[in-house]
């Protein structure tokens, strides 16, 4: 894994000693501008990132923590008839741990949030932790833009889902419009980097990287190694009609796999200081070709396994001071599935560590407040909710086996500017409660309910 860490360090060497001799004073007339000019107007990214974190498990069940330290650098060229490439690296280190190597001796379940700062499929690897990531060829023409190679996606489910030391990134093709009231985005991607790995996997290989769960007949999932697909296909479309109101729809196309398609309408009604924040969101999912293999026991999705769901925000803000309640409602025709490996949902009801995806007739509610001061220095963000989930012996709703549960998040964000400009600190804290914790289970406890999540993260870049 060094050998592209050396391929990004070597690159990087060349960029800084261009920009290093062209900056220095140059009595010679040029007529027209050189290579190592045209190279000095591209941008350099610097970023050094810390990252502690901490779980604490109720009883005897196995606590964990552990710190980690990374750096990684960029270049992206500047444009040249409308051309443009660039790359990017990034090595961690592991400073401590706690326990995260180990299985729970009471439980025999492994480590589940702190593991995903490193490379969880190779627990010894503490150091030789170093990735390409970006490396990409771009035109722009107009409102047009293409991007090949390897990249950062962001959508709402297919995304960097960035809440470790590294992000997801996506190898593929692709395509933006921007005009004045509308946005489209499309993609088709073969391959992905995932958070919590330094490998490259083929989109088909990437389905179970992550724990898989069980599927509807009670037993572990089989599907990893097992799915054919070429890839994943994206088409997105985003309307803003008037200023205070947006619309937007998604269509995701596993190839051979399922098909999804998300819509979200947003609005703001009123012209005071204070106005009120509304918004509807759904999705629809449907299997394809027997959901990767059309043996049952080695398929993603059940090849009549379909399932909806249902969003919606209602709420007050000033902007500086937003109060919103949040719901969620997955029926229970079939459980929302879309690869954990591929992004993280970003549902109105979704509160940080845990996910919906996996489940199917699941209820959620909770209330949030965010705070923006300090012209958006300074952000905070409180919520509390509740998720009844289908018994966990109900297999057929219960992908991972999680119990009902009381969510408690809290958060603090501040950038840095001036002398500091750059740096940004960030404070996590969740609980997760279950509904009633005498009847949980050990197995079905551990790094699901009644425990503490804690983290800090120093972020720098210049």
């Amino acid at each position: 894994m060094i050998r592209p860490l050396l391929i990004v360090l070597v690159l990087a060497a060349v960029v800084l000693d261009v920009r290093s001799e062209v900056s220095s004073p140059d009595t010679t007339a040029r007529g027209k501008e050189t290579l190592k000019e045209f190279l000095m107007g591209g941008k350099l990214d610097i970023h050094t990132r810390s990252f502690w974190m901490s779980t604490i498990n109720r009883g005897e069940l196995l606590d964990y923590s552990t710190a980690a330290f990374g750096a990684g650098l960029g270049y992206h060229t500047p444009e040249w008839k409308g051309f443009q490439a660039g790359f990017s690296g990034f090595f961690t280190f592991q400073l401590y741990e706690q326990n995260i190597r180990l299985a729970d001796p009471t439980t025999g379940n492994v480590n589940r949030y702190e593991i995903l700062l490193y490379d969880m499929n190779d627990l010894d690897n503490t150091s030789d932790l170093d990735r390409l990531e970006d490396l990409y060829l771009a035109y722009r023409y107009k409102n047009l833009r293409a991007v090949f190679g390897r990249q950062t996606v962001n959508s709402p489910l297919l995304n960097a889902q960035d809440n470790r030391m590294r992000p997801n990134h996506f190898s593929g093709l692709s395509l933006y419009y921007t005009g004045k009231k509308w946005e489209l985005q499309g993609g088709f991607y073969t391959h992905a980097t995932l958070r919590g790995t330094v490998d490259w996997y083929s989109i088909e290989s990437s389905f179970g990287v992550y724990p898989f769960g069980r599927n509807p007949l009670g037993v572990p999932s089989q599907y990893r190694d097992n799915i054919s697909s070429r890839g994943i296909g994206m088409l997105g479309v985003k309307w803003k009609p008037v200023s205070n109101a947006s619309v937007q729809v998604w269509n995701y196309t596993a190839e051979n796999v399922f098909n999804l398609v998300f819509g979200q309408v947003d609005a703001n009604i009123g012209k005071g200081s204070w106005f009120a924040v509304t918004g509807v969101q759904g999705f629809y999912q449907l299997p394809l070709h027997y959901g990767g293999n059309s043996d049952p026991m080695k398929s993603y999705i059940g090849h009549d396994e379909t399932s909806l769901g249902i969003g919606a925000r209602a709420g007050l803000s000033n902007r500086k001071h937003t109060l919103t309640v949040n719901m969620l409602r997955v029926d229970e025709r079939g459980r929302f599935l879309f690869p954990r490996e591929w992004g993280r949902e970003v549902f109105y009801a979704s509160l940080p560590r845990e996910r919906f995806e996996g489940s199917g007739d699941l209820w959620a509610l909770n209330l949030r407040y965010e705070q923006s001061l300090m012209r958006d220095q300074l952000k905070t963000m409180f919520a509390l909710g509740t998720t009844r989930m289908p018994n966990v012996d109900d297999f057929v709703h219960n992908k991972y086996g999680v119990p009902s549960y009381y969510h408690f998040a809290a958060s603090l964000g501040y950038h840095f500017h001036g002398y500091l400009e750059g740096l940004e600190l960030m404070f996590l804290a969740v609980n997760k409660t279950a509904h009633n914790p005498d009847s949980v289970a050990d197995i079905y406890r551990i790094n699901r309910v009644d425990m503490w999540n804690l983290n800090a993260v120093i972020n720098y870049h210049f």
